[in-house]
């Protein structure tokens, strides 16, 4: 009998010892079928010098993720959204010039396309899985850029979903993944992998207090950004912002204590285009950085900046709008307030 107890203990150990062999080499062999679809976005948008309202180029860097033969990538909107230029490099060497389709600040899920013609060779196309299937505890992996480092992999589970109640409308409730896989500046919008190699996520961000990786990263679900990015229109403004409510809105005179305050512009998105202007006086208060003196939006149509949710309202209310048909915008320029109109697209 003690035998037999020893050899079945010893069959665990081996059969174990085998388990994780399989799966490591499972996870390798994976890697080698995707990680020619993860691109490194590389960007450069004017900020303030810290010192006057001059504007330099600074340079920045995100993840990104192949879908499509014609070069359409996924990424997050904060990678991109006030972009000057943008560049994708592939794990080859190739680098390519992209342009802005579409982007969803809100949701943070962007679409771009790289711009002439693009060789797909050496290149695969990963496929969207349905992250409606995806279970917790289940093993997942993330591909990206941290800190720059080209093609950093790192592994764990999905840890919880997240369904924000201020992020939601009456067509897309807003869903995030959470993951204990290693996530850290950079990594944002690559894709987090399931197991059979199809993208369930696009990575969003991590909850930290000292800066670094604390074991909860984000991604919105592959689901949420399928919709978002295909079946929605989502035009790119091609402005950074944050909405300002509570002691903030009233330290910068904001009336009804609440709005959109507008960090930086991409001299190429919408919002440059109306005339709108950023930030140039870098602040932190309440541990957020931000960039003061630029154009505070009170409400477009008639509708408010009170919280995140106040986007979907408002793009709610344009779709009764005709095209052509002159859309109102209530803005707070240096302590005055202007009325401007712009034209439906």
């Amino acid at each position: 009998m003690k035998i037999l107890k020893k050899m079945k203990k010893i069959l665990v150990v081996v059969l174990l010892f085998f388990a994780i062999v399989s799966n490591a080499q499972s996870l390798s062999k994976l890697y080698q079928k995707v990680n020619s679809s993860v691109v490194v976005i590389k960007t450069v948008s004017l900020e303030s010098d810290g010192y006057s309202k001059k504007l330099a180029p600074q340079n920045s860097h995100g993840s990104g993720v192949l879908i499509s033969k014609e070069g359409l990538i996924w990424t997050a909107a904060h990678v991109i959204q006030s972009a000057e230029n943008i560049t994708v490099e592939f794990m080859d060497g190739d680098v390519y010039d992209a342009e802005v389709l579409l982007s969803n600040p809100s949701a943070d899920v962007a679409l771009i396309k790289i711009e002439g013609s693009f060789l797909l060779k050496n290149k695969n196309i990963v496929p969207i899985g349905d992250s409606d299937k995806v279970k917790i505890g289940e093993d997942v992996f993330v591909l990206g850029a941290p800190h720059g480092f080209k093609q950093s992999l790192s592994r764990g589970i999905i840890s919880g979903r997240y369904f924000p109640k201020n992020l939601s409308n009456d067509f897309i409730k807003m869903e995030f993944l959470h993951s204990d896989a290693a996530i850290n500046p950079g990594n944002s919008g690559g894709p987090m992998f399931n197991m059979k190699g199809e993208v369930i996520g696009i990575v969003s961000g991590i909850y930290t207090e000292s800066g670094g990786f604390e074991g909860i990263g984000s991604a919105v679900s592959s689901n949420i950004a399928k919709k978002l990015l295909t079946e929605e229109k989502n035009l790119w403004v091609g402005m950074e912002s944050i909405i300002i409510t509570g002691d903030l809105a009233r330290v910068l005179n904001v009336p009804g204590e609440s709005g959109l305050l507008i960090l930086k512009l991409s001299s190429k998105g919408t919002a440059n285009k109306l005339g709108l202007r950023g930030g140039y006086i870098p602040a932190i208060i309440d541990e957020t950085n931000l960039l003061l003196g630029g154009d505070i939006i009170l409400d477009i149509a008639g509708i408010k900046f009170k919280n995140e949710n106040s986007g979907f309202l408002i793009k709610n209310e344009l779709t009764k709008y005709k095209k052509g048909e002159l859309i109102k915008m209530t803005v707070l320029r240096n302590g005055k307030i202007g009325v401007a109109e712009f034209p439906k697209q």
